[in-house]
């Protein structure tokens, strides 16, 4: 996966799970293959570092999606006190 660019993992229609920026995708992708064609388990790390282990079979369903990293959300500026605030709150 390149800079600046964000993965998220599917299992069976269940909650998207944000994986680790460096993960190698192509690796990730032959390891759930292998998993999946013997009900096995195969492990990865998401984005806040948490390691998950998921048990796959030949009926699980899995969606890599990889997104283009949006820099607005991570430039964002927090309000640094009353100074910030619009004059007609007050």
């Amino acid at each position: 996966m390149t800079t600046g660019q964000q993965a998220i993992i599917l299992i069976d229609d269940d909650d998207s799970l944000p994986l680790e920026r460096d993960q190698d995708i192509g690796d990730l992708k032959r390891r759930i293959e292998e998993a999946a064609a013997h009900s096995r388990f195969v492990d990865f790390r998401t984005a806040d570092g948490a390691e998950v282990s998921v048990l796959l079979s030949p009926h699980s369903r899995v969606r890599i999606a990889v997104l283009p990293f949006r820099l607005e959300a991570v430039d964002a500026v927090q309000p640094g006190g009353f100074d910030d605030l619009p004059a007609d709150l007050f």
